[in-house]
């Protein structure tokens, strides 16, 4: 059974930070294989590219490494999922697989007041990126559902990526400037569809 990451997110555009994060990601933690899941279209966030996009510019960047996939899971679907549905979703997919879910300590502290809070937190793995602004050992500890299932996190110090925000990117390509924190072949991408 190989051991996967699945990191979600809006990838909007993904950097370079993204990629060397999940490389990192998958040496400490040993896994086979990390998949981008990219958000559907019907995920309400302002200023989203189109799904499809996303997910072609996750292709372009994760081509030069093996251990690094694309999935259209959530681009696919028509229907706007909650978490814990999108969750068994995956997991019915990768179902030969031990699955970890990677997110962030800021989703971290919002876990517990999701819908099905409580099978979430006890029927899943997690990876928790930690940006060293908020202490996920603290979040854990501080709540009760969280800390009764501890043993179904393991935390990731994320602090030299923490100033690289696809945000940031966004209003650097809008100013016409070639992000650093950016493939190339992105950036080609992005021009030549005038993304942003």
């Amino acid at each position: 059974m190989s051991k996967i990451g699945l990191y979600g997110g809006s990838f909007n555009p993904p950097t370079k930070a993204h990629i060397e994060l999940a490389k990192k990601v998958i040496y400490e933690c040993k896994l086979d294989k990390i998949i981008f899941v990219p958000v559907g279209d019907l995920y309400k966030k302002q200023g989203l590219a189109k799904g499809i996009h996303r997910y072609n510019m996750l292709q372009i960047a994760c081509k030069k490494e093996k251990n690094l996939q694309v999935s259209n899971i959530e681009i696919r679907e028509t229907k706007n999922y909650k978490t814990i549905e999108i969750f068994e979703i995956l997991r019915n997919e990768y179902n030969n697989e031990d699955i970890y879910f990677i997110i962030g300590a800021d989703n971290l502290e919002k876990l517990p007041y999701w819908y099905e809070s409580n099978k979430l937190i006890r029927d899943y793995n997690y990876i928790i990126l930690d940006r060293g602004l908020k202490k996920s050992n603290q979040i854990i500890k501080n709540n009760e559902l969280l800390n009764k299932n501890k043993q179904n996190f393991t935390i990731i110090n994320n602090i030299e990526y923490s100033d690289c925000s696809s945000t940031n990117i966004r209003q650097e390509i809008k100013r016409g400037e070639n992000p650093k924190n950016l493939d190339d072949e992105v950036y080609n991408y992005i021009r030549q569809n005038r993304i942003y």
